[in-house]
């Protein structure tokens, strides 16, 4: 009973409590939810046209790499090859020879067989000396350096066996010819590369379209003088 008494006294201490009613509780929602609205409508939000934008980004990117196309066949080019090189030591005034085949390399053999007709007129080969230097330097000399009957020549056709070998190993290529160039002899002990320079004489005048070099020839004094000279001296 005292205990009910002390709790009594402490209510009526701390004064009455307000109690809410349902309408003011709705009234008091409502506020809190409005609230909420217009803090949702001040809020800064992405615009539709950014990401519509970062969509069509998107989209450009993926557009810009394109899958990968087949690449444009190969040019046709013209090609040298020594088929008959120099010997590679000589004494000095013994001839040299070389030969040199000019064709043509497609990209596919039906192409080389397409193209089975090409204008060669006005192409010619001509030959010079070149220098081997000890570091592989290469030089061209004089032409006084090496001695030759025929200095310029036009395309030979190739023997028969020839071909069809060139068919079987190499069918991209198309041969259109040789070059030949014997009796050459070099004037000096050294060194040397016999160089073949490719050239097509136009309207216009004579333009170079490529060169090859042989293989190193050396060239040795002869032996012969140094053998009499020790006849003489030793008499």
């Amino acid at each position: 009973m005292a205990e009910h008494s002390r709790r009594s006294s402490q209510r009526e201490a701390s004064g009455p409590r307000a109690v809410e009613s349902p309408r003011e509780k709705h009234r008091g929602s409502s506020r809190r939810h409005k609230e909420t609205e217009d803090r949702e409508k001040t809020r800064p939000r992405k615009s539709e046209g950014s990401r519509s934008h970062k969509k069509e980004s998107s989209h450009r990117r993926r557009t810009t790499n394109p899958q990968p196309t087949n690449a444009a066949p190969e040019r046709p080019r013209i090609e040298l090859d020594v088929i008959g090189q120099p010997s590679p030591g000589i004494q000095l005034g013994m001839p040299v020879e070389e030969s040199i085949m000019i064709s043509v390399r497609h990209s596919s053999r039906d192409q080389a067989v397409s193209s089975s007709n090409i204008d060669t007129s006005g192409i010619f080969a001509v030959t010079s000396l070149v220098s081997e230097g000890q570091n592989g330097e290469r030089v061209p000399l004089e032409p006084g350096a090496m001695c030759t009957e025929k200095q310029a020549d036009s395309i030979h056709p190739l023997p028969e066996n020839c071909l069809d070998t060139l068919a079987r190993t190499h069918p991209s290529r198309q041969p259109l010819g040789y070059f030949s160039f014997p009796d050459m002899i070099i004037r000096q002990a050294g060194t040397y590369r016999i160089r073949t320079t490719l050239l097509r004489m136009g309207e216009s005048g004579t333009t170079t379209l490529m060169a090859v070099d042989s293989n190193p020839i050396k060239v040795e004094g002869r032996r012969v003088n140094l053998v009499r000279r020790r006849q003489q001296v030793y008499g």
